[in-house]
């Protein structure tokens, strides 16, 4: 069966929380000084939300998929120039649990 059928048919609220596992998994690899599971973990997490952004339901919330993709890409590769920080990630995504 092709995976985004599986995917598509996941609850918003699931979807998201798939993407927050790979969150939390990136930020711990990162605290562990792992840089490739670091991003092996964020672009797991991406390549999630880029799903979530063919997903029909999800059509109104692409602009917030976009900026959540740039945050992440930020934060875990780039130079953090959002000034994220860990605990704002770990309680946007928890807040989908």
């Amino acid at each position: 069966m092709d995976r985004t059928v599986n995917w598509f048919a996941m609850p918003v609220g699931v979807q998201i929380s798939n993407v927050g596992s790979e969150v939390h998994r990136a930020i711990s690899w990162k605290n562990r000084g792992d840089e490739q599971k670091k991003i092996n973990f964020c672009m797991k997490a991406i390549e999630f939300i880029e799903l979530m952004k063919e997903d029909p339901k999800n059509q109104y919330r692409k602009r917030e998929l976009d900026c959540c993709i740039d945050e992440l890409r930020d934060y875990f590769t780039g130079e953090n120039i959002y000034n994220t920080t860990e605990e704002q990630l770990i309680r946007y995504y928890d807040a989908f649990l």
